[in-house]
């Protein structure tokens, strides 16, 4: 039996066991609540992809209300994400995040990149997916909504792939957006002017015919300034001007000399300048049109752009961990819903250009789904199809080698393109009135990718009485194939010292390295067991609990190749004598890569409901993660040859050598890390609300991997920054002047300067006035 035999198999015996006829018993549990507590349900339809109760969903899921955001200090849609629990938020530099789901920070790197940043959240609006796939990653920088467009944000922890598709590999999180919910005229303007210079600005302004059809237009602006204007070296170990910085990787300017570049050629060549005050700003457009047509039919429309600048750690730039990135796109997204039928189409095209040129990249990405959704009287099914056009042009994976000493990175006619198609099929059954189960299988198929990528999740929920459920699942997802670690095609020469014996200095020989992209590598995949418990203990009162352990196999890692080939004199005696040349070359290979991650912890959200004028929420995550196998950095002879030469009189040596040249660790991810909301409002003028963001002391490392030849001089190569326990505390003061008008005081970082991210920007304090006008 194949593969494709096995996952049909699979999904056959799911839906015909969860088709086995059942008397199910009227459902009591809602029928016991009062009018007050239905009124008080909250719904979520990105656990199972349906609307149902927050409190019914089988998985682990948050949702952040717009209420609460409103309420709250946040100022942009990455920061409102420090509202729910399971989320590590770390400001890179001013209005830049990087964001994860639980951890598992440094299992998504590889040695191309400076530092790691998340590949293994599936971030979705409206459920379209906003995803790079050149490299992987969210860039939430260049999200075309604000807070202005946000009607709440859900969270799903863990992984999702089975309904989402591959890289929802420890969660999803989708924003999903509102307009016009009034009948009539429906304007919205939000403006905020703060310390070191920072500003939003964001209105919607909205018509609603009759809750039949609503069209919106929406535009948003935000803008943030660094608190220091210095960059980290990895040679000095220390922060300096722009102009002071090295290359920590010196390629070869001119290969017969041996003359390396330096910083300043290096950035002029490239015209590698950096705005070195501003940190972001973006700008944003969009319009909304809904229009219902029937009871269970409706069309919904979105196009929108975006324009931003920003500067975030990202690909290698050969001198410090930031680099700045200019990006535009534009989007279209469609989806259409008649009775049981349902179908999206979307497109989102664009670019992203780095300050170092050869990390940019433009994109074309397009993708359709069909679901049909059945509802039976105990059971459920929902099959369906996705297909994916991806297209990126990067110098990286031209036919012709980018040259990092040369500098041939001019954009060519020559884009990568691939597809995908995927089917899965997500089944509920509820056999008796308390207990639900639901099965979900996908497989998805990438052009460029021999294997097929199988998720899967079976989940279940009992709900003992109106206020305890008890819930379990397990899953599994994986990331996708890249086009970085599948076309990558180029080449570096820098300077190999090399120690001769009896010479009293290093020789200084180049090294020219390929480095190449793989195709038909398996990628990371995470399988994972949770079990959580929710509980009403009152009335105003609430906890939600979740332990889980998950697993990760299928790392990706670039391994280097070496042969160093030396020439030397023999005497009559035939002993070697004096060097007559020295010799390097080797290659670099993306490649499946024998190591284990796992990683086992907890979770709790406790929610305070006092009533309508007070409000509070603490929530935590304790995880550990451990690593096993080949995480550390190595150097293995492979092979030795010698060979004379026919008269006798010369010894070629040749030595071949494999390096793993990343080190991997579980440090970069904190132990704990959680928060808290405290809202009061004394009466409908005035609200006061602090909420606070707290993790534990964790650590970055980076190694200069190009110049691993051996293992005693590794720890002079290392860069190791801590970043110490942090408590980040906001707190924001509104009045509500009359009807339709709002003023705001906002204090940000309140503990004042701090560092989120290693070998990234300190951040500081900001204050805010701001002014809301509603019609």
């Amino acid at each position: 039996m194949n593969f494709k035999e096995k996952i049909l198999l699979f999904i056959i015996i799911i839906t015909s066991t969860l088709c086995f006829k059942t008397y199910a018993q009227k459902d009591k549990v809602y029928n016991e609540m009062t009018l007050e507590e239905l009124l008080d349900i909250d719904v979520v339809v990105t656990a199972s992809k349906h609307p149902e109760d927050l409190f019914e969903t089988p998985l682990s899921t948050t949702i952040i209300s717009k209420e609460e955001i409103s309420n709250s200090g946040v100022t942009s849609i990455p920061e409102a994400l420090r509202l729910s629990q399971g989320l590590i938020v770390r400001e890179i530099t001013p209005g830049n995040y990087d964001i994860h789901i639980r951890g598992y920070d440094d299992i998504t790197k590889n040695v191309y990149l400076t530092l790691s940043y998340n590949t293994t959240i599936l971030v979705m609006i409206d459920n379209r997916i906003v995803y790079s796939y050149f490299s992987g990653g969210t860039f939430w920088e260049t999200l075309p909504v604000a807070l202005n467009d946000v009607e709440r944000i859900e969270v799903v922890r863990g992984p999702a792939s089975a309904l989402y598709g591959p890289n929802a590999v420890t969660g999803v999180i989708n924003i999903i957006t509102s307009h016009a919910n009034k009948k009539g005229k429906n304007i919205t303007v939000n403006t905020q002017l703060g310390t070191n210079k920072a500003k939003d600005a964001s209105v919607n302004i909205g018509y609603n015919w009759d809750d039949k059809t609503k069209l919106s237009f929406s535009s948003n602006f935000s803008e943030r300034y660094r608190f220091d204007n210095e960059y980290y070296d990895f040679i000095r170990k220390d922060y300096v001007g722009v102009d002071s910085l090295t290359l920590f990787v010196a390629p070869v300017r001119d290969i017969s000399a041996n003359e390396p570049w330096t910083f300043n050629e290096y950035q002029k060549e490239l015209g590698a300048y950096y705005d070195e005050e501003l940190s972001l700003r973006r700008a944003g457009g969009n319009i909304f049109f809904t229009h219902n047509y029937g009871v269970n039919s409706n069309i919904d429309v979105a196009l929108g752009a975006q324009k931003s600048q920003s500067q975030r750690t990202g690909f290698l730039n050969l001198a410090t961990p930031l680099s700045q990135t200019e990006s535009e796109s534009y989007y279209l997204n469609a989806k259409i819903k008649h009775n049981n039928l349902s179908g999206q189409f979307n497109i989102n095209s664009g670019k992203d250009e780095n300050n170092y040129m050869f990390n940019s990249y433009k994109f074309t990405n397009v993708e359709g789904n069909l679901e049909y959704f059945k509802e039976f009287k105990t059971l459920s099914i929902r099959p369906g199809i996705n297909y994916k056009y991806l297209s990126y042009n990067s110098p990286w994976t031209y036919q012709d080698r980018f040259s990092f000493n040369e500098l041939n990175h001019e954009f060519k006619d020559e884009a990568r393109k691939t597809f995908s198609y995927s089917a899965f099929m997500l089944t509920e059954w509820k056999p008796i009135t308390k207990l639900r189960v639901i099965g979900a299988a996908r497989v998805d198929k990438f052009g460029f990718n021999k294997n097929y990528f199988m998720n899967y999740e079976i989940a279940s929920t009992y709900r003992i009485n109106k206020n305890n459920l008890v819930r379990a699942v397990h899953s599994k997802a994986s990331k996708s194939p890249f086009f970085f670690d599948t076309y990558l095609n180029s080449t570096l020469t820098t300077n190999y010292n090399h120690s001769v014996d009896g010479s009293p200095s290093p020789i200084s020989v180049p090294v020219t390295l390929h480095v190449n992209g793989q195709k038909d590598l398996k990628y990371p995949t995470i399988t994972s067991s949770e079990i959580g418990w929710r509980t009403k203990i009152n009335n105003s009162l609430s906890l939600d609990l979740e332990v889980f352990y998950s697993n990760v196999d299928n790392f990706v890692n670039p391994n280097v190749y070496h042969d160093y080939t030396t020439e030397q004199e023999l005497d009559e005696f035939g002993n070697p004598g004096a060097l007559l040349s020295i010799r390097a070359d080797g290659s670099v290979k993306f490649e499946n890569y024998n190591l284990n991650a796992s990683q086992y912890g907890i979770g709790f959200t406790l929610d305070y409901d006092f009533n309508d004028k007070f409000r509070a929420k603490v929530f935590g995550n304790y995880q550990k993660t451990n690593i096993s196998g080949r995480k550390n950095i190595d150097v293995e002879l492979t092979n030795i040859q010698f060979e004379v030469n026919d008269t006798g009189d010369v010894l070629t040596t040749t030595l071949s050598n494999t390096t793993n040249p990343t080190q991997w660790s579980e440090e970069a991810t904190p132990s704990f890390f959680g928060g808290f909301t405290i809202n009061y409002k004394p009466n409908n003028k005035w609200s006061f609300n602090t909420d606070g963001y707290i993790y534990s002391q964790h650590e970055f490392a980076s190694y200069n991997y190009y110049q691993i030849n051996d293992l005693e001089n590794l720890e002079k190569d290392k860069s190791q920054m801590d970043i110490k326990t942090n408590l980040i505390l906001n707190a924001k003061t509104s009045y509500q002047l009359n009807k339709h008008a709002t003023i705001n005081l906002t204090a940000k970082n309140l503990f004042g300067k701090h560092r989120e991210y290693g070998f990234a920007d300190n951040i500081g304090s900001l204050f805010f006035v701001g002014l809301q006008w509603k019609y």
